[in-house]
């Protein structure tokens, strides 16, 4: 498709419960990747841009929130001094929320998802816009809901959706640099999620408000410190385990792992596709322990759906080929036992 097909009568839904609110909340989840940076961010410069007057002021109140903030690596898109940290601002951030007449909620599916910040949007008298591409959406938690699993990334539906609702007059080079941002990184800079031309051809529109795509690829790819690129070479060589007869390998990593390696867990983004890159490797996953818990994530290629193996074995889930879950209560050791079972046991 060259753009995805939005029922009418639900794009007419979120323009006019946009248009009525006056005081908006944006929030994506816990540990932030460019899509979800991206598409927050996106959405803020759109509605900026929507609702600003002649003098420059915008007659809304618009606050983008994150639950731990944006990682370094997106501190160069604009606007991201602007986002309020859940951890770091937690009473700011449940105010806004507590406050606002409506919640746009993009990049994530369930109240779990943003952490910290769980109960006060699940307490949110707010009305709540979804504009999210994961599968099993709550349904619940949300009144106005865009869903499109199909699309590369919430940056590329935020796109379609809000230019459906607006025009091409509501984007602004801002906006437009978030977007092809989070394009980017939820497609590994277009090499999966990407048999539907519709993401080439909002790509190519974003390319025309002058974004700089080059730099973008140049942020994205190659903004590593000193200490990520050394524990990373280590990590693969000490906290790796291949399973060549299974086609499966993971990760492991403790939080001393962390601690010791002098980085934090948002700089881990990314290195899970790592395993993929054997060619003999069709599954791959991080384990990644917090405390009272530990974070897992998921990656396939060719026709493994880790979505339904995220869901049936850890109470996560996501994408086909890219899943997660959180297991309360799991131990490090607990949680690699379990991959073991689900992959190498079968």
């Amino acid at each position: 498709m060259n753009m995805p097909t939005l029922d009418q009568t639900l794009i007419e839904k979120v323009t006019r419960t946009i248009c009525d609110a006056r005081n908006i909340a944006i929030i994506s989840h816990t540990n932030a990747d460019g899509d979800a940076v991206g598409s927050l961010l996106g959405t803020y410069h759109i509605l900026n841009k929507l609702f600003s007057g002649s003098d420059g002021m915008c007659r809304k109140s618009i606050t983008p929130i994150l639950p731990n903030g944006v990682p370094d690596t997106f501190r160069y898109l604009p606007g991201a001094s602007l986002v309020l940290s859940g951890d770091m601002e937690r009473e700011a951030c449940e105010h806004s929320l507590a406050t606002a007449d409506l919640v746009i909620c993009v990049d994530f599916n369930t109240a779990p998802r943003v952490d910290c910040l769980c109960d006060a949007l699940s307490a949110s008298p707010a009305k709540k816009l979804m504009m999210d591409h994961h599968h099993g959406p709550d349904t619940e938690l949300i009144d106005v809901m865009v869903s499109v699993p199909e699309l590369s990334s919430a940056c590329e539906l935020v796109y379609w959706t809000l230019t459906a609702c607006y025009g091409e007059t509501c984007m602004s080079r801002d906006a437009a640099r978030c977007l092809y941002n989070g394009i980017c990184t939820d497609t590994g800079s277009f090499a999966f999620s990407n048999e539907d031309p519709s993401v080439y051809n909002a790509a190519a529109k974003l390319v025309e408000y002058g974004i700089g795509a080059a730099d973008i690829h140049n942020h994205i790819d190659n903004t590593f410190s000193i200490d990520k690129m050394k524990f990373w070479g280590w990590a693969i060589c000490n906290r790796l385990k291949i399973f060549k007869e299974k086609k499966f390998a993971y990760f492991y990593f403790s939080m001393d792992d962390l601690k010791n390696g002098h980085i934090t867990s948002a700089e881990l983004e990314g290195l899970v596709s790592y395993t993929l890159k054997m060619k003999v490797i069709e599954v791959g996953a991080l384990v990644r322990e917090e405390p009272g818990r530990t974070k897992v994530s998921l990656r396939s290629k060719y026709d493994v759906d880790v979505n339904q193996i995220a869901r049936t074995h850890f109470g996560g889930g996501g994408h086909t080929k890219a899943s997660g879950a959180t297991c309360t209560g799991w131990t490090l050791d607990q949680t690699c036992q379990k991959l073991e079972e689900v992959f190498v046991c079968r």
